[in-house]
């Protein structure tokens, strides 16, 4: 009988509870008192300009820019004088180590930019709108809106640690971490197996973690045995021989996989097999 073991799921990053979400239009007479709490709060700048101060030192936000304020940190937030602004405010509570990367305003990437969006529109699917202090469930929120809201937020500060990690050569004890690696490894394998039947590169992979191609081979390399391109290239293998069991042609592999050519095919399959394509067809049963 197939034996089936449990495999724990390492969690970099875990929100604990949400407190607020606030998404607000200020004026150019806005002013937030002074204050502090035990929990976190991003925010980030829709549109315009924001002051913010941190233990009475400011930091102008811009749009764009994102700044994670920690727990027990005074601060507050005042207009900019003459610009309005639009602001996306998120406090929630954890315990992850990892948030203390965070120790200054960040710009957003296309991407980032794309996951704080799906943040406010799920809210929306779970809370009252508009946003402002205390949340308030909807009394027919859509089924699972409150977890999406909560993994979307994770989801947000680990593509966020992400980067910050790949431009910071200091954080050597997070990047070699078991939890940082397999969390890594994991989602490389995915994005693989997502995409084996179109032609993806080293790039792209970078591109989807937020992490520069040396450190992805290095760890990649370490936990696996093999470079990134040798593993994705031994899946579209696989599943090519699963294909030429379907009885497609060879060229209608080569067409499906994402491979140059069916010439380039056959040479990349004699490689990883010692026979053709059309040799491994007369093979099968």
């Amino acid at each position: 009988m197939k034996k089936y073991f449990n495999y724990k799921v390492n969690k970099v990053i875990s929100v604990k509870n949400l407190i607020t979400i606030e998404y607000l239009n200020i004026s150019t007479s806005f002013s937030y008192p002074e204050e502090t709490h035990d929990f976190y709060e991003f925010a980030y700048v829709d549109s315009g300009k924001l002051s913010c101060y941190l233990n009475n030192e400011e930091c102008v936000l811009s749009q764009g820019e994102f700044l994670l304020i920690r727990p027990e940190t005074l601060h507050s937030y005042g207009a900019i004088k003459d610009t309005p602004a639009v602001i996306f405010i998120v406090c929630f509570r954890s315990n992850s180590e990892i948030l203390t990367v965070f120790d200054k305003k960040i710009p957003l990437d296309k991407n980032t930019r794309r996951i704080a969006s799906d943040i406010l529109n799920e809210a929306k699917n779970a809370f009252s709108f508009p946003f402002s202090g205390r949340i308030k469930a909807l009394d027919f929120p859509v089924f699972g809106a409150q977890q999406l809201v909560e993994n979307n937020i994770e989801r947000f500060l680990i593509h966020l640690a992400r980067n910050v990690i790949n431009q910071n050569s200091d954080i050597k004890i997070i990047m070699n971490s078991i939890e940082f690696e397999n969390t890594l490894v994991n989602d490389i394998i995915a994005f693989l197996k997502e995409n084996v039947s179109v032609r993806i590169t080293l790039d792209d992979v970078s591109k989807h973690t937020f992490c520069s191609k040396t450190l992805l081979n290095n760890i990649f390399k370490k936990n696996t045995g093999k470079t990134i391109i040798k593993y994705y290239t031994e899946l579209k293998i696989q599943r090519a021989k699963e294909l030429l069991r379907e009885n497609f042609s060879p060229s209608e592999v080569s067409l499906s996989l994402g491979f140059e050519s069916p010439t380039y095919f056959t040479k990349v399959f004699k490689k990883y097999t010692g026979i053709t394509p059309s040799a491994y067809r007369k093979t099968i049963v």
